[in-house]
């Protein structure tokens, strides 16, 4: 019998961030042995061109959207004045439970198994439901409240704790199962007072970044990449600072990938100290490119469950270099002195940024050796460990 899954994912039409990415990978690696029904946001403001053939789980463009479309329970998109700006900057559209003529009851009737990609207010709504109706629920760490509270211009120590509890009330100990993609995202749990099973599951990295070759660009510069969403808890800005104080500066051609509110003033500090930098979201086809040529990697996140495109730049054999954040799980990869930098630190990251431009051999075996260490995470091994987790969940209910 065919499973029946039921996925929570609001943004599911805006693949800017690894949640949504991920989740899309894992509805397509899964797609012929479960049927999924998608909970999402019914927002018509995605670009076609951001879904891309290589998720082309749902390749319908973003007008086709309609109530009847095939496994997607489409929400009207959330208004919250005073933070919609800020929300649409971030390209992650919240639902509306409330505003939808056919219930979730209705939404959910059928399924075996509910799972809950992030913990805003479709998935609090969802949460409730499921346990009223006694369906098995799971539901993932994605999002720590650090990163979205940051966003809103609103964290504090205490806003933190208390957001965290709101999670682990309204969702996590709801659920059957709590999936982390990290040991370090389920010790943050268990700190904050999770008192339900946890299981790591890495989101995982698909085989076509381990298969990419090397390439040396024509141009006989220096290639530096760092990927990820363009705000704050990214600190991009400490990167273009670094970069400006190398001894390689001339040499440097930088890339920034992602999307985010900071876009604008990141260009602006790049123009301004005279970098020239490329900044912005790219197609599935140019990022690959850009892993094959980049000669160093970098990430200065400080807030990191995992830390998806470090992996990603690993299998694709790449040498890396990791903020040493106490609030990032990417410290994991960093297995050389030199691989890490001190977090918000612009003269120990130029310090580290020249020692691999200058050490070739070192840059190339670093890059040998992280390619055979992702393959620990490669995202098969991740398929089949959530093809189990809800071939389980959904027996117990049967049972």
């Amino acid at each position: 019998m065919t499973l029946k899954i039921g996925v929570i994912i609001d943004p599911w039409y805006f693949p800017f961030n690894g949640t949504v990415v991920s989740t899309r990978r894992f509805v397509a690696a899964l797609s012929d042995q479960a049927e999924f029904r998608l909970l999402v946001t019914a927002s018509l403001e995605a670009s076609t061109e951001s879904l891309t053939s290589e998720l082309s789980v749902s390749e319908l463009s973003v007008s086709e959207l309609s109530v009847s479309e095939p496994g997607i329970e489409p929400f009207p998109k959330l208004s919250i004045p005073g933070f919609n700006g800020i929300i649409d900057s971030m390209k992650v559209p919240l639902s509306n439970p409330w505003a939808r003529e056919v219930d979730l009851d209705k939404a959910l009737h059928g399924l075996d198994l509910v799972h809950v990609q992030f913990p805003f207010f479709l998935g609090h709504a969802v949460c409730r439901a499921a346990n009223r109706l006694g369906l098995p629920l799971i539901c993932s760490f994605h999002v720590q409240p650090e990163n979205l509270l940051r966003n809103l211009g609103l964290e504090s120590d205490w806003m933190v704790r208390w957001m965290y509890k709101l999670f682990i009330w309204g969702l996590y100990n709801r659920a059957e199962l709590v999936l982390t993609p990290s040991q370090f995202a389920a010790d943050q749990l268990r700190q904050h007072g999770l008192t339900k099973p946890v299981s790591v599951l890495s989101n995982g990295v698909p085989d076509e970044f381990f298969r990419l070759k090397r390439v040396r660009t024509d141009n006989d510069r220096w290639q530096l990449l760092s990927v990820g969403r363009l705000a704050p808890e990214k600190h991009q800005r400490t990167i273009l600072d670094a970069v400006a104080r190398s001894i390689f500066r001339e040499q440097i051609d930088i890339h920034l990938i992602g999307t985010g509110p900071l876009q604008q003033d990141l260009e602006k500090q790049s123009q301004r100290l005279g970098l020239g930098a490329t900044i912005g979201p790219v197609d599935d086809e140019a990022l690959r490119r850009a892993y094959q040529t980049a000669d160093l990697f970098v990430h200065g996140g400080e807030i990191e469950l995992e830390g998806m495109s470090v992996l990603e730049a690993m299998a694709a054999g790449n040498a890396v270099l990791v903020s040493d954040s106490p609030g990032s799980a990417a410290v994991e990869f960093a297995t050389l002195p030199n691989s890490l930098f001190r977090q918000g630190d612009v003269a120990d990251l130029t310090k580290k940024i020249d020692y691999w431009l200058s050490n070739s051999p070192a840059r190339t075996q670093s890059g040998l050796d992280n390619r055979k260490r992702a393959a620990t995470w490669h995202h098969q091994q991740s398929v089949d460990q959530l093809l189990a987790i809800y071939e389980h969940h959904s027996l117990s209910r049967s049972a």
